[in-house]
């Protein structure tokens, strides 16, 4: 399958919302707690426009096929911790490619593509993170078997 990766622009942002929808519809078969709300639209197109576009620190890596954004990828750059040897490092804040074009290679492209983003000036980071949300057992074994090694864990503990 031909596919393309690059930068999303503004003009993506209407065909980013059906990905971002497909992204959260995910999230949400693990924890219900990442269903978007009501105006999540607007504020999240806003943030693409205001935020990710051409930025320094942020980006968004689309895939294409036959002119359909068919995966994306947002890429942020995170700052240095105040406190730990934390360096400015980067962090993929979502990453999604439509079910029926999975297993094509277009994750680890738009990884790759992200990647590339990473370590061109300004940025120069030396590592990135992405998350996994638990009970995705799919998405942390195809993490690991791109490199990646679990760095910490995140415990939540309900209040009553």
């Amino acid at each position: 399958m031909e596919f393309t990766i690059r930068l999303a622009d503004a003009q993506d942002g209407d065909a980013l919302l059906e990905l971002w929808h497909g992204f959260t519809d995910h999230l949400s078969k693990y924890d219900e707690r990442y269903r978007h709300k009501e105006s999540a639209d607007e504020r999240w197109l806003s943030y693409f426009e205001n935020q990710l576009v051409d930025s320094k620190y942020g980006t968004v890596v689309v895939a294409e096929v036959d002119n359909e954004l068919v995966g994306v990828a947002e890429a942020r750059i995170m700052g240095n911790h105040p406190i730990f040897r934390l360096e400015d490092h980067g962090h993929i804040n979502g990453l999604y490619v439509i079910e029926s074009y999975r297993g094509e290679g277009i994750g680890r492209a738009l990884l790759e593509t992200a990647e590339e983003w990473f370590t061109t000036s300004p940025r120069d980071v030396n590592f990135y993170r992405i998350n996994a949300i638990e009970g995705d057992a799919k998405a942390q074994k195809k993490y690991s078997a791109l490199g990646f090694t679990p760095v910490e864990h995140i415990f939540e503990k309900q209040l009553e």
